[in-house]
């Protein structure tokens, strides 16, 4: 008897995927659909919920700040417990849930949880609870840690503690309101975490002082001597002599025109260099970065992203010619993203990479999505 094509796993785990993607955003699911085909039969079923418990922030976008939403999940969890192994990715927001509703998420295990966001406030009632996350123990999957923190430094070390060694990939987003410093209560036994991608967002304007990502502090359990990816957001100068840089691949830089050129000669592996601008002009640090390149390099890809507006064309023909007279193996091809409305002759802003087929206009931002995907990679 011929097998009915229903019952065919790979048919339909790919047919229900398809039906999940919305056409004019595949990153988008469309719940309704997936919802219908979790009823269709009970092999789909199984499918379906993957989709729709693999990241819920996606599937109801209320979910990391309403308590209602979190608490239903939650209660889901406790009946169904065979839902746990669909959830991949978490994004809790600590400021607007309620304790009692975030103590009672904490005792699930998230045993293939790999990604986790938590956005922390910047007094004690909303900040979160000791018991507030699972154990570490129930997270044995993580990899991917966002942090959103405002508040002083005293709120960092003692969430960061709570997570497990396992992570390797670092988002940490922390305007520190205090001028006090690291806090320093953080438990000697705490292991070391030891990352392989860091992506800092340091605030360092006004009366904002940052976490400084350039020092390894004992009072935070961090190993950046293993880095493969790095992006600094926000820096007007980093102490690059305090990070181990002979093995980063990726370096993704916010530069301002007071910031300082990075010499690229400490980064001999690199292999994708991402420029991020929000002015109207090319600041005089990228072309300065550029000019270090040596024949050593070998890199194979230079980002460029820019405001919503073209700027001056000689800042631009300034690039192409650092980048087309490079002395490494070969010319690196650039990714040049951008939000105009109306886009530019890139043909005579880049003439020589236009005319040897190695500029690529994008129209999107480079998203904590995309980073994920490239250090995903390594």
């Amino acid at each position: 008897m011929r097998q009915n094509p229903l019952e065919i796993p790979e048919l339909f785990d790919r047919f229900i995927r398809l039906v999940a993607q919305k056409p004019e955003d595949p990153t988008d699911l469309d719940i309704a659909d997936l919802q219908a085909c979790s009823l269709v039969a009970h092999s789909w079923a199984h499918v379906a919920q993957s989709q729709l418990f693999r990241a819920p922030v996606h599937t109801n976008p209320s979910f990391s700040y309403k308590s209602s939403v979190v608490a239903k999940f939650s209660e889901a969890l406790t009946s169904s417990p065979h839902l746990l192994e669909h959830v991949r990715q978490l994004r809790l927001d600590y400021r607007e849930l309620p304790p009692d509703c975030l103590e009672k998420l904490s005792k699930h295990s998230f045993h293939h949880l790999q990604s986790l966001l938590l956005l922390i406030g910047n007094d004690s009632q909303t900040s979160p609870p000791p018991n507030a996350f699972p154990q570490p123990s129930a997270l044995p999957m993580l990899r991917h840690l966002s942090l959103q923190i405002a508040g002083p430094f005293s709120l960092l070390g003692p969430i960061v503690q709570q997570f497990p060694p396992t992570i390797q990939h670092l988002s940490l987003f922390c305007i520190a309101w205090d001028t006090e410093g690291p806090s320093s209560d953080i438990a000697s036994t705490t292991p070391l975490i030891q990352l392989k991608s860091a992506r800092l967002n340091m605030w360092d304007n006004g009366n904002f002082r940052w976490f400084p990502p350039h020092r390894r502090l004992s009072s935070y359990p961090f190993d950046f001597s293993q880095l493969k990816a790095l992006a600094i957001r926000y820096a007007s100068s980093i102490e690059w002599s305090a990070i181990c840089t002979d093995k980063i691949e990726i370096l993704d830089l916010h530069v301002r025109d007071e910031g300082t050129a990075v010499d690229l000669t400490a980064f001999p592996n690199l292999r994708i260099l991402r420029f991020d601008i929000d002015r109207h002009h090319i600041p005089p640090i990228v072309a300065a970065t550029l000019a270090t390149i040596t024949s050593d390099h070998e890199i194979h890809t230079v980002i460029i992203s820019v405001g919503e507006g073209p700027t001056a064309q000689a800042g631009y023909i300034e690039l192409d010619r650092i980048l087309s007279s490079v002395q490494m193996p070969a010319i690196p091809a650039v990714e040049f993203q951008h939000k105009f409305k109306n886009a530019p002759n890139f043909a005579a802003f880049f003439p020589t990479l236009f005319a040897n087929n190695l500029f690529h206009v994008v129209s999107y931002n480079f998203t904590r999505q995309r980073w994920q995907e490239l250090v995903d990679t390594l």
